[in-house]
């Protein structure tokens, strides 16, 4: 599979980069960046690759699933369902693109 590098706008409000962090495993600029974007508050545009975003859907999806309460469940739920959503998005751009 080809991965494509180029970067995409992903809205994240503090607390859902503070989610990001405590609940997956991030590394690099993009530590750096949920990081400092936790600690301000509102809404924040991220950019992210096409890769990061999926994986950072697939392990919201698994820690909403292994979540100890309900409402984490829910809100780490949600926010897969935000990253997948931009996949999605994406993805339909791309291949529109291709056309």
């Amino acid at each position: 599979m080809k991965t494509n590098p180029e970067k995409y706008p992903v809205e994240l409000d503090d607390y859902e980069c503070m989610l990001i962090l405590n609940n997956a495993i991030v590394f690099g600029q993009l530590k750096n960046t949920l990081t400092r974007m936790s600690k301000k508050e509102g809404v924040h545009i991220i950019q992210m690759s096409l890769d990061e975003i999926n994986d950072l859907a697939g392990w919201m999806a698994a820690e909403s699933n292994h979540a100890k309460s309900r409402r984490k469940s829910e809100e780490l739920g949600d926010l897969c369902d935000h990253l997948e959503g931009i996949c999605y998005q994406v993805r339909m751009i791309l291949t529109t693109a291709k056309l």
